[in-house]
């Protein structure tokens, strides 16, 4: 692997990591005041969204287009990531009957190697003139 390639992937990671961390964060302290688990996760999905996009663009993807390209494209991937993970949540909690935290550490690391591929390749690739 190029030094290029494995110190993207160390950011990506990093900045993954504390987005996830976060919305680990909101999803627990908005179960502890009693919202069901599958909104919970969906409000802190959101939130590490917020947060990952500038931690992305910082740490892993320096090279990406202008903020008003790249901004909507996240976006757009972010309604597909948000969906995806709803949607894993909801199939390994309610339907395979997996406790909350397993469900949810399986369904980050699905939607995280979707967000890699999406990212690299429709949001933050280099944009060429």
């Amino acid at each position: 692997m190029n030094t290029f390639l494995s110190r993207q992937l160390q950011g990506f990671f990093a900045a993954g990591g504390l987005a996830t961390l976060f919305h680990w964060l909101v999803m627990a302290a908005l179960i502890g005041v009693g919202l069901e688990p599958v909104l919970a996760t969906a409000s802190g999905s959101v939130s590490g969204a917020v947060l990952n996009y500038g931690l992305q663009r910082h740490l892993a993807f320096r090279n990406a287009g202008p903020h008003r390209v790249t901004l909507w494209r996240y976006v757009g991937s972010c309604f597909v990531a948000w969906f995806c993970n709803l949607v894993f949540f909801f199939l390994l909690n309610n339907v395979l009957a997996l406790p909350v935290t397993l469900s949810q550490v399986v369904t980050t690391g699905l939607v995280a190697a979707l967000n890699y591929i999406v990212y690299q390749r429709l949001v933050f690739h280099e944009q060429t003139r």
